[in-house]
């Protein structure tokens, strides 16, 4: 047996669980083990009601980036018959998103832990 070919096999092996594991996830979605409620709102502080929740531009921004650059990695990837370089403004410009979406997180906790008594 070739390099070649066990290299060829590990990859389907590997593809295989990947796709696997995917569907299982989409799967518990869809009958309701997993919910996807608070994936582009802010929760409102302790004691609030889930109606309250509000829109979260931070997480959308997220989202969109990842899905968005993802997305153009796997394009290129599958074009170019090998893995692309992303460039590191790409990765600066995810990086930052991220960023954004983390101080929103602190910026939440921290109004609302300003209302609690210690």
């Amino acid at each position: 047996m070739t390099p070649q070919t066990i290299a060829l096999i590990t990859y389907f092996f590997l593809a295989l669980i990947l796709l696997l594991f995917a569907f299982a996830v989409l799967w518990a979605i869809w009958s309701g083990r997993i919910s996807l409620d608070g994936l582009l709102t802010e929760l409102p502080a302790a004691g609030g009601k889930v109606e309250d929740a509000k829109a979260s531009l931070s997480r959308f921004q997220f989202l969109i980036f990842t899905f968005v650059v993802a997305g153009l990695f796997l394009m290129l990837s599958i074009e170019g018959g090998d893995f692309a370089k992303i460039p590191d403004n790409v990765l600066a410009l995810i990086g930052i998103s991220g960023g954004t979406y983390v101080v929103s997180k602190g910026v939440t906790k921290s109004g609302n832990s300003k209302g609690r008594r210690p």
